[in-house]
């Protein structure tokens, strides 16, 4: 017959219990920080290629083909590859390019009529006040054109799918600071 193990004692069980509770550094288990994880991927890749794992993968050398952009929504995403297959552009490309180039035209046409309007006033002696009032009325106009400009911009932001693109609208105090123009022409000049 076997013998029953002897009864331990009270301190002897007490002891048992805190040996138990401790779990060596070794083999405890804890959740690995970012660096770990970074390190133990790292490890895990490099081991891979040391034993060739990437060797003879099939399209090496070639370019990937990423057919999906991870930034399109998918609701657009048969539009955008109707248009890229017929090398065709959104809407909003072509009228974002075209407003660009009408900025840049007006902007052309601002800085032509100040230098016109800089030689006329030094040119003329008697004469400022005409000047003055065709500046006035040239200044009206551009507001105008502005104006419409802004319009177009609302119009543009408000279906440009980018936030980054949208353009920032005009101010005529801006416009004329740029080309170094005064709004009004004083008799002082």
């Amino acid at each position: 017959m076997a013998e029953k193990p002897k009864p331990l004692s009270p301190s002897q069980l007490r002891a048992e219990r805190q040996n138990a509770a401790q779990v060596p550094p070794a083999t405890a288990r804890h959740p690995r920080g970012q660096d770990e994880w970074q390190d133990f991927i790292s490890n895990r890749i490099e081991e891979a290629m040391r034993e060739g794992a990437f060797d003879n993968l099939p399209g090496k050398g070639k370019p990937l083909k990423l057919n999906e952009n991870p930034n399109e929504p998918s609701d657009m995403a048969m539009a955008n590859s109707i248009l890229k297959n017929n090398d065709a552009t959104p809407i909003w490309i072509g009228d974002r390019k075209k407003l660009l180039e009408d900025i840049e035209a007006f902007r052309g046409d601002m800085t032509q009529r100040w230098g016109w309007m800089q030689e006329d006033w030094s040119a003329a002696n008697g004469d400022r006040e005409r000047l003055s009032r065709r500046w006035n009325e040239q200044i009206s106009t551009w507001r105008t054109q502005i104006a419409k400009l802004n319009s177009r911009i609302l119009n543009l932001n408000l279906i440009l799918p980018i936030w980054r693109l949208e353009l920032l609208r005009l101010h005529l105090a801006e416009e004329l600071s740029r080309i170094g123009a005064p709004e009004r022409l004083d008799e002082g000049r």
